[in-house]
């Protein structure tokens, strides 16, 4: 689909944090390495903290921006990508930091493509403060990584 409401996109996007925070959970269930589990429960935590603040924005936004059509030919394909990050089972802790590294990039190049295309300054901002969110998230990541490295 090459037209989409901000609505769909971000009920797309909080739903993909849900995955992936239930991705994170149960590698980190079936895993017997503390440091590699400490890790992917905190990103488990994360992403599950990104989708409830994508759906209280939701909640929060103005009809008028969430009802907004925008152009995004590419979204789809940039989404689905953002999908296939798979972590493998005997995946080492730099392995798993480079997956999600992969992800949220992936995310910040849908929502610049999202912001780029939209007519509407509105929207652009929103999707402006969502990649604010993503880089706020590697800063974390970067954060959490470097104190398992400590232990």
């Amino acid at each position: 689909m090459r037209y989409s409401q901000i609505r769909d996109m971000l009920d797309r996007v909080r739903d993909f944090h849900g995955q992936l925070a239930d991705y994170y959970r149960e590698i980190s269930e079936n895993t017997d390495r503390q440091r590699l589990r400490l890790l992917l429960d905190h990103m488990s935590g994360h992403e599950s903290q990104l989708k409830k603040s994508l759906t209280a924005y939701e909640e929060d936004a103005s009809r008028q921006i969430m009802d907004t059509w925008v152009d995004c030919q590419y979204c789809n394909e940039v989404l689905f990508t953002c999908q296939q990050t798979l972590i493998a089972p005997d995946a080492s802790v730099d392995d798993v930091i480079r997956a999600a590294l992969d992800v949220d990039n992936c995310l910040m190049h849908f929502y610049r493509e999202v912001a780029e295309k939209a007519n509407s300054e509105s929207v652009r901002e929103v999707f402006r403060n969502l990649i604010d969110m993503e880089e706020s998230e590697l800063r974390q990541l970067a954060l959490g990584a470097l104190q398992l490295a400590d232990m």
